[in-house]
């Protein structure tokens, strides 16, 4: 039975929305640890979680995966489809194939649009030839291939911050903030954003409550520590699974100042921002890829335990592997960036996401393709971006909680004046849903 819930009013959808946001972390999905991080208690946060599955508005666990795999880096390919509406089988050939994450129904010339995720090249061409062979069976027989040069974000995640330390993707988003609030000082619509960090270790807030008695920690009122910084007027949110938030940050006359000032108030109460310990030339093997492949496809309504992906490699792969290393090769994936997050996969509309555009993106200066899709992987309304080899070099996935805001959206992206022209098509229906972004 098809779910007709709807949200009762936008607080409703708020509180799912944080929900949400709570499911998705760097380690995995714990209900004891989570429950905590939002201050109500396990049976309370299941309650709340069951509920979200029974109504549909959560589906699956699942994880986000870096693109940047050694040897052989993920391929991320689009489908462009002009279809009949009188052949829905196209569709039904189409969602058969494994590797494809995203299926849109689009308002243009092209009907449909599709997102392949490939091991390979050698598995992406075995599966070109299943493509053509359905494609030559449609009415129009018109498609065409978009093939990714390069991503820059998917899921919500800037794959460029995987090589920064903690401190510089901290400065990056407070310098961003600064100066989006500097830009549009006068315009009435700016909302204050908060920047977040999240680190790879947890963080013992009981032991920093008890060493600075200038700290804000009382677990029963609120599971953080919340510094204020009277001065400039920023409060810095630091959570136990390691996520540190800056929120209220107006200053603008002395950007160095401000964020140096936040920096040392972090270290002080001696959380260490500075490594990621990434090891870029990481290289994984099939059985990595394998676990990966069942973290990211092969989870249900509950995550998956080591117990339950030990029999999959015996049953499905005929492969003896024990518990202890797969716990251990997983944790190695997620210390090495190669696993981006765990998550869940969600239902947009339902928690106030009405809309979702494809965006191709031109700039005024083609020798300036990186230096705009840095620019671009700061707004959190586009959770994937992509460079591809065509005169619309940059191809965005696009989020907005209401339609209007689209408009802004394009306004603001030709205020930079570094944008010659953009080319949308509105996506009509989610076929296959490509859902687990970051909750902005």
């Amino acid at each position: 039975m098809q779910n007709c819930y709807i949200m009762n009013n936008n607080k409703d959808r708020v509180e799912v929305q944080r929900f949400i946001k709570n499911l998705s972390g760097k380690t995995k999905f714990i209900i004891s640890k989570n429950s905590r991080a939002i201050g109500i208690s396990r049976q309370t946060y299941q309650n709340k979680l069951d509920n979200l599955r029974d109504r549909k508005i959560i589906t699956n666990f699942t994880i986000n995966i870096n693109p940047n795999l050694r040897p052989n880096n993920l391929k991320y390919v689009m489908l462009e489809i002009k279809t009949n509406p009188k052949e829905p089988e196209l569709v039904e050939e189409l969602l058969n194939i494994p590797q494809i994450k995203m299926l849109d129904g689009i308002f243009g010339e092209f009907s449909l649009f599709a997102l392949f995720i490939f091991k390979s090249p050698e598995e992406y061409y075995q599966i070109l030839n299943t493509i053509d062979k359905i494609m030559a069976r449609s009415y129009f027989k018109k498609y065409q291939i978009i093939e990714t040069i390069k991503v820059f974000k998917t899921n919500g995640i800037s794959l460029r911050s995987l090589n920064m330390t903690f401190e510089e993707e901290l400065v990056e988003q407070l310098n961003f903030i600064l100066k989006k609030k500097k830009d549009y000082d006068t315009n009435s619509d700016y909302i204050i954003e908060n920047a977040e960090v999240e680190l790879a270790e947890k963080i013992d807030l009981n032991l920093i409550g008890r060493n600075h008695m200038d700290i804000k920690y009382n677990p029963k009122k609120f599971p953080g520590i919340v510094m204020k910084l009277e001065k400039i007027n920023t409060t810095i949110l630091i959570s136990s699974n390691g996520k540190i938030i800056v929120s209220g940050l107006r200053e603008t006359t002395d950007a160095e100042h401000v964020i140096n000032k936040i920096i040392k108030a972090i270290r002080k109460i001696g959380i260490k921002i500075d490594k990621k310990n990434i090891d870029l030339n990481l290289k994984i093997d099939n059985i990595d890829y394998k676990i990966l492949k069942i973290l990211r496809d092969g989870q249900g309504l509950k995550p998956i335990s080591t117990y339950e992906i030990k029999k999959i490699f015996k049953e499905q792969h005929n492969d003896e592997i024990s518990q202890s290393t797969i716990h251990n090769r997983i944790k190695k994936l997620e210390r090495q960036g190669v696993i981006l997050n765990y998550t869940v996969d969600f239902s947009p509309k339902e928690i106030g996401f009405k809309g979702k555009y494809i965006l191709r993106i031109k700039p005024k200066d083609p020798s300036k393709y990186n230096e705009l899709a840095f620019k671009l992987e700061n707004n959190k309304n586009i959770t994937d971006l992509f460079r591809i080899g065509e005169q619309y070099g940059l191809l965005a996935i696009v989020r907005v909680k209401k339609i209007e805001e689209y408009g802004n959206f394009i306004r603001q992206l030709y205020l930079t004046e570094e944008i010659e022209d953009t080319f949308t098509h509105f996506v009509l229906d989610e076929l296959k849903l490509y859902t687990n972004f970051l909750i902005f």
